[in-house]
């Protein structure tokens, strides 16, 4: 094998070493090799960081973010983008050999992401996985100075919640944030008459019995789940619960209308 063909079937690394560029390799394994391939010393940061963290919701096309101090010199990575910044040591953490961001630093990152109800839904998984403080992250969030979109990170800061199951709740609870709409419930248990806990409300108002539920795609996926929610929201509505359903597509093209529908409750329950 020539060595065209050479670097045309495999990935070069660092050592010496190389791999197979059909390998199929988790994100995990991904980010390793890449930041192993890498001179200069780097930091894995951004999304990459997160999943090395723990974190179990990213995006399939996440991009591999990797720091290099300002008087780093070598080679970026293939596949990689690399940043230039002065990282504390603070900031650092090893896990499997390499270098990551800090689950501070990694989540003060994930929040300057755009839009903003993204990067609020990265973070509250990432707090899922691993524990961080709101309070604390507001606080390195305020100590930053002349970072790009730093305001929305300490705007963010204090939404992070660990309990959120998906980050299609936290897009919503953003929107009603956005909205000003009273600071919801989260993970509401409902139990019936005789005590038993048949459903969990994804977010909404205990007191007011007013529900906000996120519909994802295998929402009604088959006959069974079908007839099952309909028997919950049979239940619900039985117990004097009003349910506003959100999906993606509501979401995106009629935020407004998801707005005046929870006000509208709110109205009718007396909120205000």
């Amino acid at each position: 094998m020539t060595p065209p063909e050479f670097s045309k079937a495999f990935r070069h690394l660092r050592n010496g070493n190389s791999i197979d560029r059909s390998a199929i390799l988790s994100a995990r394994e991904w980010i390793i090799n890449t930041a192993r391939s890498a001179q200069g010393d780097p930091v894995v940061c951004g999304t990459a960081a997160s999943i090395m963290l723990g974190t179990e919701w990213y995006d399939d096309d996440f991009t591999i973010e990797l720091i290099r101090q300002p008087t780093c010199s070598g080679r970026p990575a293939e596949g990689s983008v690399t940043r230039r910044v002065d990282l504390d040591a603070a900031d650092i953490v090893m896990i499997d050999g390499i270098k990551v961001t800090s689950p501070l630093r990694t989540a003060f990152d994930l929040l300057r992401i755009k839009p903003a109800w993204r990067a609020l839904g990265y973070v509250s998984m990432l707090a899922r996985a691993v524990e961080i403080d709101p309070k604390e992250l507001l606080r390195y969030a305020q100590r930053q100075r002349h970072v790009r979109h730093v305001v929305q990170a300490r705007e963010l800061a204090l939404l992070v919640d660990k309990r959120a199951e998906s980050p299609p709740e936290c897009w919503v609870a953003h929107l009603m944030f956005k909205a000003e709409l009273p600071t919801p419930d989260v993970q509401i248990k409902v139990a019936d008459e005789s005590g038993w806990v048949f459903a969990k409300i994804d977010l909404g108002y205990e007191a007011l019995r007013i529900g906000i539920e996120y519909d994802g795609e295998d929402f009604h996926s088959t006959p069974e789940q079908q007839a099952h929610d309909e028997e919950r929201q049979a239940k619900l509505e039985e117990l004097g619960w009003i349910i506003i359903r959100v999906d993606k597509k509501r979401l995106r093209e009629d935020p407004f209308g998801v707005v005046v529908e929870i006000n509208t409750a709110l109205r009718a329950r007396g909120a205000y």
